[in-house]
């Protein structure tokens, strides 16, 4: 029988080992607790690293997705900016710029360093310290954008900034601005701190089309970037946040206020980041008045320079580079004879519009009555330039615009174009009646596809002119103007095509001469001649003189001696020997060619001119004399043809002394008052549609042409003596004006002998009225003149028996 003790011994070891319920249901659920929260925090790690997993794969996708075909940034270490293209004159002075962005690229050692700080404290203030972004300021503009429906905007870098300005564009969206964060890493890493700001300053926009630190400090002060003060740099440097808005010329308030902030920033942060900047200067700026430079006057003094400039420069080195700029083109104009030039053609062409009654009011046409008024000529289009019939249909006070039917299309001219005739300024209303008929221009076609679009007109109410002045030895264009309007357009001295009228006479007469069978003393009839049904007239005199010397007849513009020359040398070779003198124009080989029927250009004519007073050498004519890239180096010149004898000097001077007879009793006395050796001609193309003068000096050439775009006639009492001496006198004064009196040089060669004014022959002795005549070496006279009253048998013989004198073959051209 089993014992209790031994019974309580089977049953212990269970018993020992069993616990209170309580024990064992706290044990258990601290056994369940403790792996349930490793297990959460596992989870959430993982969760986490997954997380960052797909964050970084994320991120990275995203920054390899918007890397794709971004520029290339090392660019930037070639990036030129566009620049202004400079045109200057032979001294230096400026004539005009040509720019797509007025810049002008400066190196950052040039820039002061009050101009950087204020940039700096205005844009990027940690520029030096950051590596291309401000994450602070990122984050900030995130949130931002989030907010604000995807307008992202805050705070850039000054290299941000710079990215977005030359590398992306200012487009705002997450796409550009992603781009833009991966460009500015790149940049910092390809470029310096120096090379980034230096760029930054030469591109910024500070208004008014000035782009960069150089051409804002000329605009708004009128000095060279390193001369600012901390004062001026620390309103320069306000503007770009807005230049619209902070312009100190147009805002200058929000200008001030802006430069405040600029300087309480330098104060703020001087201790920080430039302690060498005190507080007394930042004080003292903030305390100084800023004084703006005016307003620079308008250049447009010389664009036919400025086109001439344009068109070389863009030959030598292409279209893309000659937009990009940074050039310097040096002209041979003398900028201010440019300016007197322009201003006596105007002072002439008042002049003709003063005789020809050219004042405002224009009225309405009027007509008898029971007559309609006719119709004016339609065109199936206008073209800029072209010249119209045109009505006045309205006129408006309030914009100063007059309503026009031109050729049938509606246009608008501008009451501000007509101060030429203008001179009381009246409104439009009082100017011209509505229902006037004239004559308009087309200055720019209607814009297409724009409803009620006009084009707009010019009224073209007097005439136009041209004046070229060269420098016969170097052939260097001292003057070029192609117009009344000293802007871009029609340049006339160059591309107008005229009939030269009686300025073509002394190409026919040099040829003469260098042909040896005429002397400035050949005797020439004056008579009525029929040439093929043409029978031309000596408009100048309405009469025939008979025998004359060839000096007279060129000096007093005979036309028959002319026609008769010209018959006998040949229109071919005229037409020959001109073109050796430099006109490039078709030239028709007929008679009337010695009248000047076929067109030249103004500055054709001129470089003509300029081989006789040069000696008989052609030269071409220039205007561009070098051309300086950016990079300091000189840009090659177009070739140009050779220099070439077309005269001998002693042919050319003799031709010369014959010119000067125009202006001692020819056509051209008038010019006698310049009190210096003159030699030119007058001409008078047909209708008086053209009038001319060209002549020279002993060391300058001008031609003056004036008439209308349309070839309207100037007036019946009109001509080159009337209309362009005046203007051509004006322009030598002013350009002679200090220089010394000089005749022209005899060269050898030539030879002077006293001869009988009639006949042409040596004088006999004792002559009174004996003249002196110059003549090439082996062409002067042999025979010598018989004394007044003295017999001639041969003569009287003649008389007698029905003959008459029977001049030489060498002294007369029968018709």
């Amino acid at each position: 029988m089993t014992s209790p003790k031994a019974s309580r011994d089977r049953t212990s070891p269970s018993l020992r080992t069993r616990r209170p319920l309580a024990s064992v249901r706290e044990h258990s659920r601290a056994r369940r607790g403790r792996p349930g929260v490793w297990r959460w925090i596992g989870r959430g790690l993982i969760a986490l690293l997954v997380l960052v997993i797909v964050a970084v794969l994320g991120f990275a996708s995203v920054i390899a997705y918007y890397s794709r075909d971004l520029p290339d940034v090392a660019s930037l270490r070639t990036f030129q900016e566009p620049q202004v293209t400079r045109v200057v004159d032979r001294d230096g002075a400026l004539v005009g710029e040509i720019f797509t962005e007025r810049r002008t690229v400066v190196p950052l050692e040039r820039v002061p360093r009050v101009l950087v700080l204020s940039v700096l404290a205005a844009e990027d203030a940690d520029f030096y310290r950051h590596e291309g972004l401000d994450y602070a300021g990122l984050f900030r503009a995130v949130v931002r954008g989030v907010l604000d429906g995807g307008n992202f905007r805050g705070t850039s870098t000054i290299t941000q900034q710079l990215v977005k300005n030359l590398l992306l564009g200012p487009e705002r969206s997450w796409e550009r601005k992603i781009r833009e964060l991966i460009l500015a890493r790149h940049v910092e890493e390809e470029l310096s701190k120096d090379e980034i700001l230096g760029l930054y300053l030469n591109h910024i926009n500070f208004g008014h089309g000035r782009y960069g630190v150089q051409e804002a400090s000329q605009f708004y002060f009128g000095k060279d970037v390193s001369e600012l003060t901390l004062a001026e740099a620390s309103l320069l440097a306000g503007i770009p946040q807005s230049p619209t808005h902070l312009s100190p010329r147009t805002h200058p308030e929000a200008s001030r206020r802006r430069q405040r902030f600029v300087l309480d920033q330098l104060e703020r942060k001087r201790e920080e980041y430039w302690p060498d900047l005190t507080v007394e200067d930042i004080r003292a700026a903030r305390e100084a008045h800023v004084e703006l430079a005016p307003l620079p006057e308008s250049r447009q003094s010389a664009p036919e320079i400025m086109d001439v400039a344009r068109r070389v420069l863009t030959e030598r080195v292409g279209e893309e580079a000659a937009q990009r700029g940074g050039y310097v083109v040096h002209t041979s104009v003398d900028r201010e004879l440019q300016l007197a030039t322009r201003e006596a053609l105007r002072t002439g062409l008042r002049a003709i519009d003063q005789r020809s009654g050219m004042r405002p009011p224009i009225r309405r046409a009027r007509v008898r009555r029971g007559e309609r008024m006719p119709e004016i000529d339609r065109a199936p289009e206008l073209r800029v330039g072209g010249t119209y019939d045109a009505v006045v249909t309205s006129r408006d006070d309030e914009t100063g615009t007059i309503a026009l039917e031109v050729a049938g299309h509606p246009a608008t001219a501008r009451i501000a174009d007509l101060a030429r005739w203008n001179p009381e300024e009246l409104p439009p209303s009082r100017f011209v009646d509505e229902g006037a008929r004239l004559r308009a221009s087309i200055v720019a076609l209607a814009e297409e596809g724009v409803e009620g679009a006009r084009a707009r007109a010019r009224l073209e109410l007097g005439p136009q002119g041209a004046v070229v002045l060269i420098d016969p030895r170097s052939r260097e264009v001292l003057a070029l103007v192609g117009g009344y309007e000293a802007e871009s357009g029609f340049d006339r001295a160059r591309l107008a095509q005229r009939q030269p009228g009686s300025t073509f006479k002394p190409f026919v007469y040099a040829l003469g001469i260098r042909s040896r069978r005429y002397t400035p003393a050949s005797i020439v009839i004056d008579a009525p001649g029929v040439y093929d049904q043409w029978m031309p007239q000596n408009f100048e005199t309405w009469s025939f003189a008979g025998e004359m010397r060839l000096r007279d007849a060129l000096a007093n513009s005979v036309n028959q001696v002319a026609v008769r020359l010209i018959e006998d040398l040949t229109p071919a070779e005229v037409v020959s020997f001109a073109q050796h003198l430099g006109v490039t124009s078709e030239l028709d080989p007929s008679l009337a060619l010695a009248l000047g029927a076929s067109e030249v250009r103004p500055i054709e004519l001129a470089n003509a001119y300029a081989t006789f007073a040069a000696g008989g050498r052609w030269a071409a004519p220039r205007v561009v004399t070098r051309i300086v890239g950016p990079d300091g180096r000189d840009v090659p010149l177009p070739e140009t043809e050779p220099p070439r004898d077309v005269l001998t000097q002693a042919e050319a001077y003799v031709v010369t002394s014959m010119l000067t007879s125009v202006v001692q009793s020819g056509t051209a006395q008038a010019a006698q008052r310049l009190r210096r050796p003159i030699a030119g001609k007058t001409g008078t193309s047909n209708e008086a549609r053209d009038a001319w003068f060209a002549g020279y000096s002993a060391d300058l050439v001008a031609v003056v042409w004036v008439g209308y775009d349309d070839h309207r006639s100037l007036g019946r009492r009109e001509s080159g003596a009337r209309a362009a001496l005046p203007i051509w006198m004006e322009v030598m004064r002013v350009a002679e004006e200090g220089r010394p009196v000089i005749d022209f040089p005899v060269p050898s060669g030539v030879v002077t002998v006293r001869i009988d004014p009639r006949s042409g022959q040596l004088a006999y002795e004792g002559q009174q009225d004996a003249i002196d005549e110059v003549f090439l070496e082996g062409t002067a006279p042999s025979e010598v003149a018989r004394e007044a009253g003295v017999l001639d048998p041969s003569a009287f013989l003649m008389e007698q028996f029905g003959g008459g004198d029977a001049p030489a073959p060498e002294q007369v051209l029968a018709p």
